[in-house]
């Protein structure tokens, strides 16, 4: 086999005729200029602009979850809700693509235009609540009544006769659903149809790869896609960060009317900016995706059963193709998937994939927040510090893996080997993160017992008459380690510029004040808690960087197992299998990872409606939790792939024969 030209065929003997012929086209119009791009490299350029948008909102999800907490009072339970609402529309979407458009004649280009089309409508839909509710109004004020400015700070101070109602309008107290309620369940509703389609896009797209290029280079066209995982976050999360530099109603409420900046915590930005954008983003690939051909030009099946990949006589599986059938009925269907269901290789495979997305959509998601709350990154920081390591690293990762498949020809033995490897690093790499952290603030009240008392209580004598609100966390720091929750747990009654006195819970002694010298409390700072002198960041960051490489190093490795062990005709189902193993177990993570998070949450925050998001964590726990149960899943990843390397239910020697070819063209 050492022809790389093949004469061509008579039109009558192509299979592809009329609608099926490999031409770009649209309806009835064959523009001539356009056939050059019916080409799998022009293909996956395409694929790619929808991979940016589809990773673009994950970038703009990590840099504004705890905007929206604060904005709508979600707990992290709630919006892990969210992301699972995004995992039940893929399981749909993808069972929908196993049993209805896996067919061989199913036209996959015009399948993904439709997805495209939807998806950005979806996320469009998540902003609507931006526009039907009332301005927003923050923490620790009330709307005013002077047009210049837009609100009131509300005093932190000891006034026992203040209570929490009091901050409540007549409106809030009378209303029996939370507006904020009405807000979680429309954006649980698009994020259930954005996930249908963009879940029935990956294994289409991989699929429709695959059947128009030869097993090498499919490893590489995939990485080259799946690359763009580690460009796009990064530029979501520069998005998210610049437009949270807007105030949320910047288009109703003037700049100069908010007495707050964004440095300050009471500071929302304007979240919804980033979702328009990628909406649009997601809806450019839809014109391109419906020009492609069912099948590209240059990868025909003839009468004979022979198809031709790239020019090349391609390799022994694709010789030995028969003729796909018109129409395949649901029993066939329903015989390839147990068929596949019966690959131990696969099966495991596929589990140990599931493990890793779980780890990366529950984990992932939450890296800016365990950033502010371990290690109190400031919350743009922390999302400029995700983008900028964690996101790359994803696509170097992926990168690497495909380079490596198509430069050394690895075959399938080889996949497994370096799939364990990578997995063992990454366990080593999360069991290091369970003991890198900072230990908890010295929070009266909270960590440690207020003046006169032996237990923890927020409520203690010394500001048992003052009414102290928990609808806000304004932390004070007495100037010797120990912090209030609010300048009113500390009993503070008086009030400067920059300090609060007269703090009668304060038990580190007078100091020098500039107020009444006749006043019996202590001076405390407003400048936030103490400085807890955590240095640790850093090293995290490092460790977590590289374990993300390389969980995206074994993911593609996975992938390819995935493609290898498995027939071409039962390919399209095995992905779709990938796809949904991977979504049943997201269909928990972010939800899991999320209540893991609320269970380290010593205060919530009270609100007119109830409960709000948290306002202080335990960070011990909250370290221990959030890397030990991923610790656990990537043990589960290992474990899988450890099975497949020491007892293999397939072998190199079934493999593919793959015949040299030119890549030149690629």
């Amino acid at each position: 086999m050492s022809s790389t030209m093949v004469v061509e065929e008579p039109k009558h003997n192509l299979t592809t005729k009329g609608e099926d012929a490999p031409e770009c086209r649209y309806f009835s119009l064959r523009p001539p200029c356009l056939q050059r791009f019916a080409r799998p490299a022009f293909f996956v350029v395409v694929a790619s602009m929808f991979y940016f948008a589809d990773t673009f909102v994950v970038g703009v999800i990590q840099g504004t979850v705890t905007t929206t907490e604060h904005r709508y009072q979600f707990s992290l339970s709630q919006v892990g809700l969210l992301l699972s609402a995004f995992c039940v529309g893929g399981v749909i979407g993808n069972v929908c693509l196993i049993l209805f458009f896996s067919k061989p004649d199913t036209n996959r280009p015009r399948l993904l235009g439709i997805c495209s089309l939807m998806s950005g409508l979806a996320v469009a839909t998540e902003t609507i609540p931006q526009f039907i509710q009332d301005p927003y109004v923050p923490e620790g004020f009330e709307t005013g009544n002077d047009t210049a400015n837009a609100f009131q700070q509300i005093k932190m101070l000891c006034m026992g006769e203040q209570t929490e109602a009091e901050h409540c309008t007549d409106d809030q107290m009378a209303e029996n659903v939370s507006p904020n309620l009405v807000a979680f369940y429309i954006m649980l509703l698009s994020t259930l149809l954005q996930g249908a389609c963009v879940m029935i896009i990956a294994p289409t797209v991989q699929t429709y790869i695959s059947e128009n290029t030869t097993p090498r280079s499919t490893a590489f066209y995939i990485g080259v896609w799946g690359a763009v995982s580690g460009l796009s976050p990064v530029a979501g999360i520069f998005v998210a960060a610049a437009s949270l530099g807007l105030w949320v109603d910047f288009y109703r409420i003037p700049s100069s009317a908010l007495p707050v900046s964004p440095s300050d915590r009471a500071w929302v930005g304007a979240w919804w900016l980033g979702y328009l954008l990628a909406a649009v983003l997601y809806m450019l690939p839809a014109l391109p995706f419906f020009g492609f051909p069912k099948l590209m030009r240059h990868s025909r099946t003839y009468v004979d059963g022979r198809e031709l990949v790239n020019g090349d006589e391609g390799d022994r599986e694709n010789e030995s193709r028969t003729q796909f059938p018109k129409r395949k009925t649901l029993r066939g269907t329903l015989l390839t998937l147990w068929k596949v269901l019966k690959n131990r290789d696969c099966m495991l495979t596929c589990l140990s994939q599931a493990g890793a997305v779980l780890i990366v959509y529950g984990y992932g998601l939450f890296v800016p927040k365990y950033l502010e709350v371990q290690f109190e990154v400031e919350t743009r920081l922390a999302d400029l510090l995700t983008g900028c390591l964690l996101a790359p690293a994803y696509a170097i990762g992926y990168m690497l893996a495909g380079s490596l498949v198509k430069r050394f020809n690895i075959q399938y033995r080889g996949l497994v080997s370096l799939s364990c490897v990578a997995l063992a690093l990454c366990v080593a790499g999360f069991t290091a993160n369970l003991f890198i952290g900072c230990s908890n603030r010295n929070v009266a009240g909270v960590f440690t017992p207020n003046k006169g008392q032996s237990h923890l209580d927020l409520r203690a004598p010394c500001n048992s008459d003052c009414a102290c609100s928990l609808s806000v966390y304004s932390p004070v720091c007495d100037g010797h380690g120990t912090t209030y929750f609010s300048a009113c747990h500390a009993g503070c009654k008086l009030v400067t510029e920059q300090e609060y006195g007269d703090c009668s819970c304060s038990a580190a002694g007078p100091t020098n004040t500039t107020m009444d010298p006749h006043t019996s409390g202590t001076l405390l700072t407003v400048e936030g808690a103490c400085d807890s002198h955590c240095m640790s960041s850093a090293l995290y960051l490092a460790v977590l960087t590289t374990v993300f490489l390389l969980a995206q190093f074994a993911q593609l490795m996975r992938l390819n197992v995935v493609i290898r062990c498995v027939s071409s005709e039962d390919r399209p189902v095995a992905l779709g299998i990938l796809n949904v193993a991977g979504l049943i177990a997201t269909l928990p993570a972010s939800y899991v990872f999320g209540a893991l998070i609320d269970s380290a949450c010593v205060v919530w925050q009270q609100t007119c409606y109830g409960q709000g998001a948290c306002l202080l964590y335990d960070t011990v726990w909250y370290r221990f939790t959030f890397n030990g149960v991923a610790l656990g899943v990537g043990i589960l990843c290992l474990g899988s792939m450890l099975i497949v390397w020491k007892f293999p239910s397939y072998t190199d020697k079934e493999t593919y024969a793959v015949v040299k070819e030119e890549d030149d063209s690629i």
